[in-house]
């Protein structure tokens, strides 16, 4: 509870909120209006995402299965064995929500998993939010995460991996990093945090470095090694090229967008409501006023008609002798 002297001055304690930086009516009318379009503006996708993203996380560390493995006790996320890409993802259509889903899982036993996919999203994720705008990057977002899912499949087949899943969201993140630098290439960012170094020169180390890991992956399967690597590249790679293709090819995913068919719906319902209505029924209406209006005129004069009523009744008169001829 808060106190003050009891034999302090009430004046002073009052005068502090009755100055004028402290009250809203010392605020220009433009300035009232500005603070309230701040309230009003609506909230980051990318903000939402991250959120979300770590919301799950953290559910995914309460809720870790514990399991006996050769004598000894490991934690096992639940999240990933229900949500992860795997190799049956691709040929068991029920399954397919977890080319979704699988993005936002992140490696229990690794914070640097879920620490650098944030920091990617936060970093190269708000300008071209602010450049594509909130609907189209959300899109844009799960579209390049389903794709990358896809190819993460399809990536045991090659490889002939059985086990294992793919999660993260490192592959959608890399398409929006694409995206960034596409858009701003000479914008300098700091790699590490430390390395000022231009976006075009980040996503070519990027998609190099996941290349070698590709090729490297294939060799290793050719020659009948498995790979043990945690490294999804294929998925980086679908997403760097989703990216890239977005950027140059200047698609629009608007027609992916679930509001445009609700608002169809609506819209249809409305047409469907007017062909059932009586076409006459206008006509009628106007009759059973200009009946009215004559009444007016019989009981209390031309004279006490308005405006409206005498249009009307022009309007009314025209239509019949119109009718006649």
């Amino acid at each position: 509870m808060n106190t003050f002297p009891q034999n302090a001055t009430p004046g002073i304690f009052m005068g502090l909120y009755e100055r004028d930086y402290g009250r809203d009516d010392a605020l220009t009318p433009w300035e009232q209006y500005e603070r309230e379009q701040r309230r009003m503006q609506p909230k980051s996708v990318v903000i939402i995402l991250l959120v979300v993203t770590v919301a799950i996380h953290l559910l995914d560390m309460l809720f870790q299965e514990k399991v006996d493995i050769s004598g000894q006790v490991v934690s096992v996320s639940r999240f990933a064995q229900w949500f992860a890409v795997r190799r049956d993802t691709v040929i068991e259509p029920w399954t397919w929500y977890q080319f979704l889903t699988y993005g936002f899982i992140h490696d229990q036993r690794n914070i640097f998993h879920i620490a650098f996919n944030m920091l990617g999203l936060f970093v190269f994720g708000r300008p071209v939010e602010q450049k594509i705008g909130r609907g189209e990057f959300l899109r844009f977002y799960l579209v390049s995460m389903f794709i990358g899912g896809v190819l993460g499949s399809l990536t045991y087949w090659v490889t002939g991996k059985v086990d294992g899943g793919v999660i993260g969201a490192s592959g959608a993140v890399l398409a929006t990093t694409i995206l960034f630098a596409c858009h701003y290439p000479h914008e300098k960012v700091l790699l590490m945090m430390v390395f000022p170094i231009k976006a075009w020169i980040i996503a070519v180390i990027f998609v190099a470095g996941d290349l070698l890991g590709t090729l490297t992956m294939l060799s290793e399967a050719s020659s009948g090694i498995q790979s043990r690597g945690g490294t999804a590249f294929t998925v980086h790679l679908a997403g760097a090229a989703f990216g890239a293709l977005y950027f140059y090819q200047r698609w629009n995913l608007e027609f992916l967008d679930v509001t445009r068919f609700r608002d169809n719906v609506k819209t249809s319902a409305r047409r469907t409501k007017l062909k059932v209505h009586d076409p006459d029924k206008k006509l009628r209406q106007e009759e059973a006023e200009a009946d009215r209006i004559l009444a007016k005129i019989h009981e209390s004069g031309e004279a006490s008609l308005t405006s409206k009523e005498r249009r009307t009744l022009q309007r009314y008169s025209k239509r019949k002798r119109e009718g006649r001829d």
